[in-house]
Order: C-alpha cells, then sequence, then structure tokens
C-alpha cells in the first residue's frame, strides 16, 4: 500500500508538517519522511517530488526548526536531519524555474546550516543529539557550492564550530569526535580555486591543523585516527594555503606521526596516509627557515620541547624578529599564557617571553606593554611545579632592569 502510493504519501506528509502542532504527531511524522528518504530511489523521488512541486520548498520542515523545550528540540533535529537529506538530492537535480529554485535552495540551506551551528554551540546537547546534527551538516556538505555558503557564512562560522568540537574536552565522545572530524573531511575535498581559498581561510581561523594535532596525540579509537590524517593528508595538496602546511609542521605533525606509525593499524588506509603525510610536511619543512618553523609552532598553540627554546645562539640571531606583524608572535604566546590549561604549554610560553626579554633590547618594556606580569604572578602559584619555576624565572628576568649587564657579568 505504502510503496504504491508514496508520492501522494510523502506530499500528505507535509501537509501534516504544516497543519499539526501535536510534538508526539510531529516527530512520527518526520520520522516517516526520514524512512522514506532512506529506503532507496522510489522512496527519495517521492519525496523530493512533493518537496520540489511546492514553492515554498523545504520550508515546512525549517518552521520546525525550533528549541524552545525539550521535546521541541527532538523534533527540530529530526526535521533538520531530513532537511540535510533532502537538500542532498535537490541539489544535484534540475527544473524549468532551476535559478529561482536554487537561490531558494541556497538561502534555505544558509537558514539550516546557521541554525544547526547554534545549536551545536550548546554544551547541553546529548551525544545523540550532537551527531544527528553534525549528521545534517554531514548530507550538506558534499558539493562545492554548499562548502561555499558554510565558510562565507561570517555570522555561523561553521568552520569554528564543528572545530570547537574535537577539543579534549569532547574526546569521550567518539561518535560525535568521528563526525566532527568528517565534516572536516568533506570539506578537505574542495575543489580547486575559490571553494579551496575559502576552506583554506576557514581552516586556518579555526586553527584546524592544531586542533587535529592534539587530537592525534590524545585519542586511540582507530576510526577518528584514520579520518583525521586522511583530512590533513587532503590539506597538504597544493590547492590550499600553504600556511596550513606550515602549521601542521610548527604544530609537530611529524613527530606525532612517526610516533603513531609503530602502532598497529587494522586499515592499510592508515598506514599510507601517514606515510604521505608525513612526506609532505618534511618537504614543507626543508623550505622554511628555523624562524619559520618556530613561528608556526606558536602560532598553532601546540607548543613542545624542542632545542629552539632553549637556544641561545636563536635567540640572540631572531629576537628582533618577533616584533615582526605587529607582534604577533608575542602577542600569541601572551595569548598562551592567559587561556592555555597544558602545564607544558604554559612552561614553554613563560620560557619564550623570558628568553625574548633577555635578548630584546627593550625586552623588558614590550613585554610590560603587553600586559602580562598579573597572570605571570597567579602561575606562580600553579599546582604544577614547572609552570612555577618558569613563571618565577621570567618575572625575575622582567625586573632586572639591565640584563645585558647581568649576562656579560655572568
Amino acid at each position: 500500500m505504502l510503496e504504491s502510493s508514496e508520492p501522494n504519501v510523502a506530499a500528505a506528509v507535509i501537509e501534516v508538517l504544516i497543519h499539526i502542532r501535536a510534538e508526539d504527531d510531529l516527530v512520527r511524522a518526520v520520522s516517516l519522511i526520514t524512512s522514506m528518504l532512506g529506503c532507496g530511489a522510489p522512496g527519495v523521488q517521492s519525496v523530493l517530488a512533493a518537496v520540489g512541486a511546492r514553492d515554498d520548498l523545504m520550508t515546512p520542515f525549517l518552521n520546525l526548526l525550533q528549541s524552545d523545550n525539550e521535546r521541541q528540540r527532538e523534533v527540530a533535529t529530526s526535521a533538520a536531519y531530513a532537511l540535510g537529506q533532502i537538500y542532498l538530492h535537490l541539489s544535484k537535480g534540475s527544473s524549468s524555474d532551476a535559478a529561482r529554485k536554487e537561490a531558494m535552495l541556497d538561502s534555505q540551506v544558509v537558514s539550516l546550516m546557521s541554525w544547526v551551528c547554534t545549536q551545536l554551540r550548546d554544551d547541553s546537547l546529548r551525544e545523540a543529539e550532537v551527531v544527528k546534527l553534525l549528521q545534517s551538516l554531514g548530507f550538506i556538505l558534499r558539493s562545492d557550492p554548499a562548502r561555499r555558503l558554510f565558510c562565507s557564512d561570517q555570522n555561523a562560522r561553521g568552520v569554528s564550530v564543528v572545530a570547537r568540537l574535537v577539543d579534549e574536552e569532547m574526546h569521550h565522545q567518539i561518535q560525535a569526535l568521528y563526525q566532527a572530524v568528517f565534516l572536516l573531511w568533506l570539506l578537505s575535498f574542495a575543489s580547486e580555486g575559490e571553494t579551496a581559498q575559502m576552506v583554506s581561510q576557514s581552516m586556518d581561523e579555526a586553527s584546524v591543523p592544531r586542533r587535529l594535532s592534539l587530537l592525534l596525540r590524545e585519542v586511540t579509537a582507530e576510526k577518528v585516527v584514520r579520518v583525521c590524517v586522511a583530512t590533513l593528508n587532503n590539506l597538504t595538496k597544493s590547492k590550499f594555503s600553504p600556511r596550513l602546511r606550515r602549521e601542521m609542521v610548527g604544530a609537530g605533525i611529524i613527530k606525532t606521526v612517526e610516533q603513531l606509525s609503530v602502532r598497529r593499524w587494522a586499515d592499510t588506509d592508515i598506514v599510507n596516509d601517514m606515510t604521505a603525510l608525513g612526506e609532505s610536511l618534511r618537504d614543507e619543512q626543508k623550505l622554511m627557515s628555523t624562524f619559520e618553523v618556530y613561528h608556526h609552532e606558536v602560532l598553532s598553540g601546540a607548543l613542545q620541547w624542542t632545542h629552539v627554546h632553549s637556544d641561545d645562539v636563536f635567540w640572540r640571531e631572531n629576537v628582533e624578529r618577533m616584533e615582526s606583524n605587529n607582534m604577533e608572535v608575542l602577542r600569541c604566546l601572551v595569548r598562551l599564557l592567559n587561556q592555555s590549561s597544558d602545564p607544558v604549554v604554559l612552561s614553554i610560553a613563560c620560557n619564550d617571553l623570558a628568553m625574548f626579554v633577555k635578548y630584546h633590547p627593550r625586552g623588558r618594556y614590550i613585554a610590560q606593554s603587553l600586559g602580562m606580569k598579573t597572570r605571570l604572578m597567579h602561575l606562580m602559584t600553579s599546582d604544577n611545579p614547572d609552570v612555577r619555576r618558569h613563571a618565577l624565572n621570567c618575572v625575575q628576568v622582567i625586573m632586572i632592569t639591565h640584563w645585558d649587564v647581568v649576562q656579560r657579568a655572568s
């Protein structure tokens, strides 16, 4: 009965969505549409025919995107999931008034993506809800037009919202974590030209290389590691900004990949992607000066103890370059000092700021102008002994008026 009258059923269900308000009925109606979309070509075609025949396209579903209470949020999350599937198929079709409907579809999918991103900012969501919302975006971000819309919406800041979901506090939610990295992987298939440029800029602004570098060090779930490495490998391609590759080098991904390569992996694609990723980043590293590697390490925020942090020659030769780009490196170190909770990052930031003050002729005055003394005094009482030691050393260096005299005397 259902199979023989599917087009009528889809149209009838959409009318139900318009005229009823009982949440239980709405959930069942949306679930029926989702089931039809998942039962193969006949079901998909019937839903597309019903939606495509409407002048307002997906509006009945968009009207369900409300979250005033938990039951409404369940309806809205299910509607968003169905909308993602509908957009995926509608965006491939054509009609006699294709231009008008394409413009409407773009407008509607921007509204959908904006709503989903707003919901994903809510830390009270259950993992199942987060997964469903991310899956909705996963249906959408399979085409370049959708990728451009996603990256260009400055209000939603979609890539930053998704990238935040791979941070440490989410590492225990493996399925949500996988879906978030999967979306970044979909974006990494952007075509050359405008789309790749927009994705590059969004990935850079969202600190994706740093976040994925930290994720690789912390998470052991193979499916997450696989899609994470695949994403990074795709982003090393020449169509993307070289800044992303340099951030990966700075974030220490070469070392991380070497460490991961010794593990036994069931999926051989992981090994192949790790090999390709390591080779690409080593090639990029050869083109970078020592200061460029350090510069991108600081910008990535993934500080690690390497020889440059204690190399007097490096600091003597490069200290004045720290003032370039409106003191970008120094300001980033201070930001890490204020925002990071990682003892290693805090220790290295204190160390590097102390080295700058020691070797720059006006280092003490520049450090004071950046307003970091209060934070350093707070870190001197840290529970971590390394943080306490490096914070104390940095304060001592700042307080000594003529550090060059002390150096000569020693």
